[in-house]
């Protein structure tokens, strides 16, 4: 045997570098996707906050058997402890005797929107009249 060249047992060094640079891009983007399922589990208690603002504007507005205009409105409420930044859009509808309600919700004045519901509002009956 003395002539012939042996090839060593394991691995080169190329292999492991090669390895090592796989193992690292696994590993990062196992760390991304961990840290948006973070941000998006913390965002869900908000998102179901605004959801029920959302709601709760609606049933107002049905409660209150008003006409309102159509036009933009924006307030504020509190739910949970926060302040919420409730904007409606009212606008006609196909139906006549029906406006098409819009409500956007968000944390802050100009912010992300967290939830938007759309509902309608029937024009009230006049007082009297069955």
């Amino acid at each position: 045997m003395l002539g012939k060249a042996t090839r060593g047992e394991g691995f080169s060094l190329i292999e492991v570098v090669v390895a090592l640079a796989v193992v690292a891009l696994a590993l990062a983007a196992l760390w991304q996707g961990l840290n948006q399922a973070i941000v998006v589990t913390q965002e869900v208690p908000q998102r179901i906050t605004a959801r029920w603002v959302a709601q709760n504007q609606l049933v107002l507005r049905q409660a209150r058997e008003e006409w309102p205009p159509t036009r933009v409105f924006s307030h504020e409420t509190t739910m949970g402890g926060r302040l919420w930044y409730i904007e409606e859009r009212i606008e006609p509808s196909e139906e006549p005797l029906m406006r098409r309600v819009t409500v956007f919700v968000r944390l802050e004045k100009k912010g992300l929107i967290l939830f938007t519901l759309e509902g309608y509002l029937a024009r009230p009956r006049a007082r009297g009249t069955s």
